[in-house]
């Protein structure tokens, strides 16, 4: 529709009063706010057509306005109590599509941003395929998910996913069908009915899912029923156009099958060069992309046409072997360093370590928080950090190199256990050069996912790389016939937290993060004896075993260290010429967690994504005075903010304007502001 159609529609249509009648009326000021909100992107125009319309003019077209309000609040403005407000106006007698719309909106909102599962799945359970067919087999799907990824309720899990017919949506039902065989090929082990259930995936139908599928197919034939020629059938239906990563790794198992069972040397050498060339880096199976830049360098360096069959199979098996090992040591030493749930099944609401603190520039707060269109969070990427020993504590320990030419980059966002601390007041977000002039923003758990999968490129190989269906959009417009449209949300899933690991390699000490004893006692200064104070820290350090952890870290550390020599040394592997960056690459996840014992009074823990640098998700500098910053925007912080604290000297204006603002919100959940009292001198 040209912009002078448009123009003349808005004309007619405002010239329609609740005098030519309410049903008119308000049908006509639902389609000027669907323009506004759809063509023309003016928010506040459309908000206040929506709210010219009252459930007496036409509880129909109402709960349409609702529902626009609804999502003008919940995808532009960002006010989730105010989103949920609208949403819950809709009653399924006056319309029930509608209805069914809003109730997964709800169920996706509780799911994504508030974390209340429970609350989520009573909002998908009111949605009715009578109602709604397509809303009904998103709510079935996304129950699914919610029993299989957070309740771990497999049973009840499968039991949703059978609800969705192939004619329903033949999209969603493989992707259903993808997560009931996923079910049964990793949790109940019944691989003849998980291969039931991937056959019925077909390419026209979600061509991602059937790579997917075809993929766990070969993986099936290839490890558990060793009948090569089928695995080899299943991994060659996977083309590059269907999913480039799966593709990748499908051509690097093939290689494998060529050279070990499937005698086929020149395919061998093909497969491995097409996985090299596009393999990435992923959170399933990161060795594989390690070890195809490894076999690529033998075979430039000409260690293939040079050596017999045997040594170079031995040498590749070699390769496979201690890469693999190495990935999974450092994954178990990232898993023991998470920030989990653990420490909390002791404790009531005041759990130790229920929220973290991010110390920043008062102006960072301000662009988190202001107006109608705040800044999301950020990851910055590790490379211009400030200090020059970043992420290098590990690796120079190692004797190998990470090289800055690496495409494979960290991103990281730093926190503390410790909300009042005077070092990081000194430290941290000081402005016009005055010390203690920052802020601590004080974060509840829910801002922080529990999948440390997500910690890794988390889009690639894995069932989360299908489509995630976030919430009903409605983009296009359609004035006589609303049209639904379903659009993924581009950005981070939620990501995990993790503890640092304190090291010195001069003399083997080592140390994790965690709360310190005066921290117990700011808190607990106007309500416990020092004596209670004293008994609940003991309680959090032995509950959080340290001694335990950090002998296993040390241990796992060591089987590293070993395997990272032998690799290093061997004579052929010595010649490829970028051996230490691709060596570093497996140790990477817990790089950037292992900082030098100087620092342990930091008491830090990190937020990290690690991806390729041609990721979308990497923010591009829009000018010439930011090209010394690259990062990953994560989400808007209000709704998990528990504290602000203001440091010792941090400006009275900036009080006052955090005061005002939230004062405004009327918020449900009061964020307090505390002004630190620690003395700088």
């Amino acid at each position: 529709m040209e912009e002078k159609d448009i123009d003349q529609q808005i004309e007619e249509l405002s010239k329609i009063t609740r005098e030519d009648g309410k049903e008119i009326y308000a049908q006509a000021q639902v389609k000027l706010g669907d323009i506004y909100r759809k063509i023309k992107h003016d928010y506040d125009q459309a908000e206040a057509f929506y709210l010219n319309i009252t459930k007496e003019d036409n509880s129909k077209v109402y709960a349409q306005a609702q529902f626009g309000l609804g999502y003008i609040y919940q995808k532009i403005k960002h006010d989730y109590d105010q989103t949920e407000a609208f949403y819950l106006n809709i009653n399924k007698e006056n319309n029930p599509e509608v209805y069914a719309k809003a109730q997964f909106n709800l169920g996706s909102l509780y799911c994504e941003i508030k974390h209340d599962y429970d609350q989520a799945e009573a909002f998908y359970l009111n949605i009715y395929k009578e109602d709604n067919p397509e809303a009904y087999v998103l709510a079935q799907y996304s129950l699914g998910n919610l029993y299989r990824e957070t309740k771990h309720d497999y049973d009840q899990a499968e039991a949703f996913y059978l609800n969705i017919n192939k004619e329903d949506d033949p999209e969603i039902y493989a992707q259903a069908q993808l997560c009931l065989g996923y079910i049964y090929q990793e949790i109940k082990h019944d691989h003849d009915q998980a291969e039931a259930f991937y056959l019925n995936i077909y390419k026209e139908d979600n061509p991602e899912a059937y790579a997917l599928a075809q993929f766990f197919l070969g993986w099936i034939y290839q490890k558990v029923k060793h009948d090569y020629d089928q695995a080899e059938a299943f991994y060659s239906k996977i083309t590059k156009e269907n999913n480039p990563e799966i593709y990748a790794q499908a051509q690097d198992i093939l290689g494998e099958i060529y050279t070990e069972k499937i005698k086929k040397d020149t395919e061998a050498e093909l497969c491995f060069s097409h996985a090299s060339k596009i393999e990435r880096y992923s959170n399933r199976y990161p060795y594989q992309y390690i070890c195809a830049q490894l076999v690529l360098g033998l075979k430039q360096n000409n260690f293939y046409q040079d050596s017999n069959k045997k040594e170079f199979n031995e040498l590749k098996d070699l390769i496979y072997n201690k890469v693999e090992n190495l990935c999974n040591l450092t994954d178990n030493i990232k898993n023991i360093l998470f920030v989990s749930n653990a420490l909390d099944n002791k404790y009531g609401e005041k759990q130790p370590e229920r929220r973290v603190a991010h110390y920043t520039k008062p102006a960072v707060l301000f662009n988190l928080l202001k107006g109608e269109n705040p800044s999301k969070f950020r990851l910055n990427i590790v490379d211009f950090m400030n200090d020059p020993s970043e992420n290098q504590v590990l690796t120079s320990w190692l004797n190998i190199s990470n090289h800055p030419d690496n495409e494979i980059k960290s991103f990281l966002a730093s926190f503390s256990f410790n909300h009042n601390c005077l070092n990081q007041f000194r430290l941290y977000g000081n402005e016009d050069n005055i010390v203690g002039s920052g802020v601590s923003i004080a974060f509840n758990k829910n801002f922080f996912g529990l999948d440390t999968e997500r910690s890794i490129n988390n889009e690639k190989i894995s069932l989360h790389s299908t489509k995630s269906i976030k919430s009903f959009e409605n983009e296009q417009v359609k004035l006589e016939t609303e049209q639904i449209e379903i659009i993924s949300a581009n950005t981070l899933y939620p990501l995990p937290l993790y503890r640092c690991l304190y090291f010195d390699p001069e003399t083997g000490y080592m140390a994790l993060a965690k709360r310190n004893k005066q921290s117990f006692y700011l808190e607990n200064k106007n309500e416990k004896t020092p004596e209670t104070i004293d008994r609940e820290w003991d309680d959090y350090i032995n509950l959080l075993n340290e001694s335990d952890k950090i002998s296993k870290i040390r241990t796992k550390l060591e089987a590293i260290q070993k395997l990272i020599a032998e690799l290093s040394n061997n004579p052929e592997l010595k010649k490829i010429s970028n051996l230490h960056e691709l060596l570093s690459l497996a140790v990477l996840p817990i790089s950037c967690l292992i900082k030098h014992a100087a620092f342990e009074d930091e008491d830090e823990c990190r937020m990290i994504y690690i991806t390729h640098i041609a990721d979308d998700n990497i923010v591009e500098p829009q000018d010439y005075q930011s090209a010394n910053s690259l990062y990953v925007e994560y989400t808007h912080v209000e709704e998990y903010i528990d504290n602000i604290y203001l440091g010792p000297q941090c400006k009275m204006q900036h009080k006052i304007w955090l005061q005002n603002h939230f004062k405004k919100k009327r918020r449900e959940r009061e964020i307090k502001l505390i002004k630190s009292e620690m003395p700088l001198r």
